[in-house]
């Protein structure tokens, strides 16, 4: 059908062309607002994580490769190997591995079986394999642990007859608090999100003294839909008379999946995460034969992406995260996530996403410590593919401007839908 239509428009545009003469049209540039005084939260680098990003032996230097990122929440499989999902990567020798970074492991119980939807057999078999799993976690002596996944996208892969998926969660949910009282669960972690499941899922774990501590889905379509489906949860809550829970978004990737890691389209996932105080996100894993690329930011086990060099400067960013303001939060158009820290006295934006080439960035309330007169350093980094690698970010412009009614606004010409920028103002 699309075919069609755009076969029609090139006939049709060939035919007026021969006695009118068209012009390109004129569009607006993209502004972005960072509102320096607005704070959302101290920095949590929440996004920065990936789904079996990190495995036994990958990356090969966890000290060069990981711990820059400050990296948040890895999801990771209880177990690996014969007779599991993921013949690599599980949980308690990831979370040894990271131990000396800021990374946590999300315990994915599911993955425990084999096959896609997975092999369960009954209950009295699976509770007894969760129960090994909390055991040898517990006996790691690791602390690193985000909480337990007890189920992975059961809308699809849940298809026992003999117990419900409802059911299979009560009676685990259970189990883990009795074994582990103060480890988190967290759940449903639908593939996608959606009002009556969520809405289903909550009222019966209300209902049965069973609601996950941290309330988990999937965003694997695009950026355009996270703050919809966060202010859809909140309204859910306040309905069912839920207190707030944390959420954890750990799968995400655009639509288009050879663009995982991409910083142009990690950008808005980031931004709409940020604003949205979302507690955990993990990058997605659509590429199976490249495990450990911590979600594509990797272009090798040894080689940095133009993805890793995005999610550095975002691992680089301290003090408090304040509010950006975009020109259309339900879009994966232009959006960013901005920090402002007292102590080393910077400013730090990063942005992205698809735009018509030139970005205009308005920071408003921008504190004294910067002073009347501010250093202003634009840079970026381009993307190829996630199989490329790069070896560093370019410096765009850096010169002086003048704070005038604290505010500064500046625009960045030229940029392109793939790559990621930052915008760094001192004094």
């Amino acid at each position: 059908m699309k075919k069609k239509f755009i076969g029609l428009t090139l006939t049709l545009t060939a035919i007026l062309s021969t006695s009118v003469v068209f012009t390109s049209p004129a569009f607006a540039a993209t502004t972005l607002t960072v509102d320096c005084q607005t704070t959302l939260r101290g920095v949590t680098h929440c996004a920065s994580g990936s789904l079996y990003g990190v495995t036994e032996s990958k990356p090969f230097d966890i000290t060069q490769f990981v711990a820059p990122l400050k990296p948040n929440v890895f999801t990771n499989p209880a177990l690996s190997g014969f007779n599991h999902q993921q013949p690599i990567g599980a949980a308690i020798p990831v979370a040894g591995r990271l131990k000396n970074t800021t990374g946590k492991v999300m315990i994915r119980l599911a993955d425990i079986f084999s096959g896609w939807p997975y092999s369960f057999k009954n209950m009295n078999d699976w509770l007894s394999k969760v129960t090994n799993v909390i055991n040898q976690k517990k006996a790691s002596g690791y602390s690193n642990f985000y909480g337990y996944e007890i189920w992975n996208e059961p809308n699809g892969t849940f298809k026992n007859t003999s117990v419900s998926f409802n059911d299979m969660w009560r009676q685990t949910y259970k189990l883990i608090r009795s074994l582990d009282p103060n480890a988190q669960i967290i759940g449903p972690s639908y593939s996608y999100y959606n009002h009556n499941n969520m809405n289903a899922f909550l009222s019966f774990c209300k209902a049965n003294n069973c609601l996950p501590d941290v309330i988990c889905w999937h965003e694997l379509g695009g950026s355009q839909y996270i703050s919809s489906n966060i202010r859809d949860l909140k309204s859910l809550e306040k309905t069912l008379g839920i207190p707030e829970k944390k959420m954890s978004v750990n799968e995400y990737c655009d639509s288009n999946h050879y663009a995982e890691g991409q910083p142009g389209a990690s950008a808005p996932f980031i931004a709409k995460f940020e604003r949205n105080k979302v507690d955990a996100a993990c990058i997605s894993w659509w590429w199976t034969n490249a495990p450990g690329r911590l979600g594509s930011l990797m272009a090798s086990d040894t080689q940095k992406g133009a993805g890793w060099w995005f999610y550095k400067w975002y691992g680089d960013m301290t003090g408090n995260m304040v509010n950006v303001i975009p020109q259309n939060d339900n879009s994966n158009l232009v959006d960013g996530f901005a920090c402002v820290d007292s102590n080393s006295k910077y400013i730090s934006v990063l942005l992205g996403g698809v735009n018509d080439g030139t970005v205009n960035v308005n920071i408003k309330n921008i504190p004294a410590f910067i002073g009347s007169t501010a250093t202003v350093k634009v840079e970026k980094v381009d993307w190829t593919s996630k199989d490329t690698p790069v070896n560093g970010t370019t410096i765009v412009s850096s010169k002086g401007y003048t704070v005038s009614n604290g505010a500064i606004n500046l625009s960045i010409p030229n940029t392109n839908n793939t790559s990621g920028y930052r915008v760094y103002i001192s004094h």
